[in-house]
């Protein structure tokens, strides 16, 4: 209002003397700079009201939260109880400050079970529970889940007021169940058609890895049996524990394997004969198998002319994982025109692997690491001399290339022979059941009595 009386004064002292123009405009000019610093200090005082933190004080409304993760406070004996998730950009301390607990017990709380475990780490969407006194002012007891079945526990003395903090592990409740299926397209496929979960088609080609390749060897018709450890936690499935005993059956050729832990508590996975099912080599430093390009003489993709190619092309995707194909130690990492970035691996008995074309090397591998079979040591890629993301796989012995495809992979160690009869017993209750189950639905209680191990005498099998 008084910005617009002021402009009509203006306007009419300059109809009437235009000799007043320059006056007019630095008296414009001043009031101009008026209203400025009047609206910058407006504006710095707002912006100092708007982000300065507000002072930390006890919520002593208790009424429910209104957001999604919010619940009420409820009665528990004694105690009142609130359970309630972790937002994203929550501290330990603002968390409980939402529930109406002062700076100081929450950090006294934090403090105190910080040599177990440190509550910086708490990640949105976690839940926590608090466990209050009738008055809603002091932290009687607090959870926080850290995974399906463990939690951090804090609990309150009250003769010293100082908190002690636990990790709380909840036991899951083990059933070894039996499960058959038959191939129709894929082995996961199949598994989902049980009713199971695909982690269960994983466990199954790993065991099996080292004697079928589950891309190119399964067909229709092809059938499964698996005795398997299902873990439940308050009476919903949570994940599965080890496979027990299986047996495939692929293009008519019947493969059993059987879990194993002899009385030196050692655990393995043999064929019924004593047998490892692992063995020195994996058939493929891949998930999967794919071959592009073979062992021996070819025409070069990319030079045009005919050559030795001493080793195996597995077509995949950029960035698809590569294995160790057997525990050694990285002999060389380098990056040159023809190989690209490679790997080469030195393993027991004069054996050499090599692994060129690679997109990058893992985390933490160098020259002169030990590794371990299976063990994740690059990513596929297109580096050097190459037509596309491949990996081409090399082995040579006492400094001999030879095709890894054509490979008699030495098994690992047999049952030792010490506990060969056990073993057999073992094995043959098992694949009793196995067999068993495949024609009729035996009762729970009576697996369970075949396979307890007190039929083993002192054996300890799981």
């Amino acid at each position: 209002m008084i910005y617009l009386k002021l402009s009509h004064y203006l306007k009419g002292i300059l109809r009437h003397d235009p000799r007043h123009k320059r006056v007019v405009f630095f008296s414009g000019l001043l009031f101009g700079l008026i209203l400025a610093s009047i609206s910058v200090f407006i504006s710095a005082s707002w912006v100092v009201n708007e982000f300065q933190a507000p002072p930390l004080k006890t919520i002593t409304d208790r009424r429910p939260l209104t957001d999604s993760n919010s619940a009420a406070l409820k009665k528990e004996g004694e105690l009142l109880k609130l359970e309630n998730f972790v937002r994203r950009g929550d501290t330990i301390i603002t968390a409980l400050a939402r529930a109406g607990i002062n700076y100081e017990p929450a950090y006294k709380l934090f403090q105190a079970v910080k040599p177990i475990y440190d509550l910086k780490k708490i990640s949105a969407g976690k839940k926590y529970t608090l466990f209050l006194s009738s008055s809603g002012k002091e932290i009687e007891k607090f959870k926080y889940e850290l995974d399906v079945n463990r939690y951090v526990e804090v609990s309150r003395d009250e003769r010293n007021n100082l908190y002690s903090g636990k990790i709380v592990t909840i036991p899951f409740d083990v059933k070894k169940e039996f499960i058959k299926g038959e191939i129709t397209y894929s082995l996961f496929e199949s598994i989902m058609k049980c009713g199971e979960k695909p982690e269960l088609a994983d466990l199954l080609a790993s065991l099996y890895e080292y004697d079928v390749d589950f891309n190119r060897d399964i067909q229709v018709g092809d059938s499964f049996a698996v005795i398997v450890e299902k873990k439940y936690l308050h009476g919903q499935f949570s994940s599965y524990g080890n496979v027990l005993a299986s047996e495939f059956v692929n293009r008519g050729k019947t493969i059993r394997l059987l879990r194993y832990t002899d009385p030196e508590s050692f655990s393995a996975y043999y064929h019924p004969d004593g047998r490892s099912v692992r063995k020195m080599f994996l058939r493929c430093p891949l998930p999967f198998m794919h071959v592009t390009s073979r062992y021996g003489n070819r025409r070069h993709p990319i030079l045009g002319f005919s050559a030795g190619h001493h080793g195996v092309d597995f077509g995949a995707p950029s960035g698809t994982i590569i294995r160790a194909s057997a525990a050694g130690v990285i002999q060389a990492i380098g990056n040159d025109s023809t190989r690209g970035k490679y790997i080469s691996i030195r393993h027991p008995n004069f054996y050499t692997s090599h692994y060129y074309h690679l997109s990058g090397v893992a985390k933490d591998i160098k020259t002169g690491l030990k590794v371990d079979q299976g063990q994740l040591i690059g990513y596929v890629g297109s580096t050097g001399l190459s037509t596309g993301p491949h990996l081409h796989y090399g082995m040579e012995k006492s400094g001999r290339y030879f095709n890894p495809l054509q490979l008699e992979s030495p098994a690992k160690e047999p049952v030792k022979q010490q506990y060969f009869v056990d073993f057999k017993h073992y094995a043959d209750r098992y694949f009793l059941v196995l067999s068993g189950s495949k024609l009729v639905n035996i009762p729970p209680a009576v697996q369970d009595a075949l396979l307890s191990p007190v039929a083993f005498g002192d054996q300890k099998p799981f």
